[in-house]
Parts: C-alpha cells; sequence; structure tokens
C-alpha cells in the first residue's frame, strides 16, 4: 500500500501511525458489497478488545510497517479530528496540524500527502 512506502521512504524524517477508529461500513449497520465481495466483514465493536481485533486485522490485512493506535470508544480521536472514514494529517514537530486531507474515500489524495511530507521535511 502506498501509505506504507511513504512511512518507509521517510522513515528518518517522519513517524507515520494509523488510527483505527469506528468501523466505517459494520456488518450490523452499512454494509457496502466492495466488503462483502472482498471478505471484510465485521460487526461494529462494542468494547475495545472487539476494536483491537479488528484494528488488528486490518493491520495483517495490509501489512502495514508503522504503528496502528486504536481510538477509545467514546470516538475521541474520531470526532477531534474528523476522521470517519478516512483522512490524512500531518502534525509538526510542535503538535500544529500541517496538512488536513480531504474526507475519504473520495478526497483521500495519497499523492497530496506526499507533496506536503516532501514540504515540510525540505524546511
Amino acid at each position: 500500500m502506498r501509505l506504507d512506502e511513504l512511512a518507509n521512504q521517510f522513515s528518518d524524517q517522519v513517524q507515520l501511525l494509523g488510527i483505527y477508529i469506528r468501523e466505517a461500513h459494520p456488518e450490523d449497520g452499512d454494509q457496502v458489497p466492495r466488503n462483502m465481495e472482498e471478505d471484510v466483514i465485521f460487526n461494529d465493536p462494542t468494547t475495545e478488545d472487539e476494536r483491537a481485533e479488528i484494528a488488528a486485522a486490518c493491520m495483517l490485512r495490509y501489512n502495514f510497517s508503522f504503528p496502528m493506535l486504536l481510538d477509545k470508544m467514546d470516538n475521541a480521536a474520531e470526532e477531534a479530528y474528523q476522521g470517519w472514514p478516512d483522512r490524512l494529517y500531518l502534525i509538526d514537530a510542535d503538535g500544529k496540524i500541517n496538512y488536513k486531507g480531504g474526507m475519504g474515500p473520495l478526497y483521500f489524495d495519497v499523492d497530496e500527502f506526499e507533496e506536503k511530507i516532501r514540504d515540510l521535511v525540505s524546511n
């Protein structure tokens, strides 16, 4: 996956982290045909352990080399960063948001994200 390539390419300059937030298309909610075809079928977790199991399955499926953090069941990270269903952020060394990508999947732009990483590390 392209994000993993970026994590490896810039590993000496940036740390990529994933945050697993609430399930975007749970089986017991708003399931989509693509998930059914790809056998990505999970019920909406009701505990942190269940959420962690789904996050682990995601990590294994995509073989990410970067760490995956887990949002709490109150969805505090998702609400703070408006990350549902997915979104890219670049946070600088001072903890300030340097880049906020568009809402995925339509505006999930990895090329733009890479460009912003390059801008940040060149300064």
